[in-house]
């Protein structure tokens, strides 16, 4: 072959070369770029789902936290049993911060269980004196009806005298029922 013949036999041998090159590259390689890209596809996808599951989770885990909160604050406004020191602090710190004198507070008794919608509640009757202005006693009457813990302020006496007015207050405090679980039955 002559240099003229080869010049000639050099593109169509270029062309050859490049036409297999297409054909070698599209069967064997473009089938795994397509799976390759379906596996990316696939991996976003679960990742997309993972980060929605997180999402999801934090939310609950925000939810779970405000009802754990909830419910703390549940079992202090009505708590196991009514410890007699317990409210009696209460009820001082109460007639301190409404800058009311406390001149008797008798110690909580027992009040028999009344049935609410099929069960017992049990708590403590509690009278107390309070002496101050009206707006003082208005004010300790407040924070005890808006106290954290479930009262009932049953009967209210205010009476007049020379030293200011009197309040004489008779109210319920609440705690949770007894409950018992034996063999899936709640006494």
């Amino acid at each position: 072959m002559n240099r003229r013949d080869l010049n000639l036999l050099l593109p169509i041998v270029t062309i050859v070369l490049a036409i297999a090159g297409y054909l070698v590259f599209s069967n064997l390689l473009m089938p795994s770029i397509g799976e390759n890209l379906a596996k990316i596809d696939a991996a976003n996808q679960d990742i997309a789902s993972a980060n929605a599951k997180l999402d999801s989770l934090s939310t609950a885990s925000q939810s779970m936290t405000e009802f754990s909160d909830l419910v703390n604050n549940l079992f202090i406004a009505i708590p196991e049993n009514v410890n007699s020191p317990d409210l009696i602090t209460e009820i001082e710190t109460i007639a301190n911060q409404n800058q009311v004198a406390l001149p008797s507070l008798s110690p909580p008794i027992g009040i028999s269980a009344s049935s609410v919608s099929g069960s017992a509640t049990t708590g403590l009757s509690t009278n107390l004196t309070v002496v101050g202005s009206f707006q003082n006693i208005n004010n300790f009457i407040n924070s005890l009806e808006t106290s954290i813990r479930f009262s009932k302020i049953n009967n209210l006496t205010i009476s007049s005298s020379d030293s200011g007015l009197t309040a004489a207050i008779n109210f319920n405090v609440y705690s949770r029922p007894i409950t018992s679980i034996s063999s899936g039955v709640t006494k």
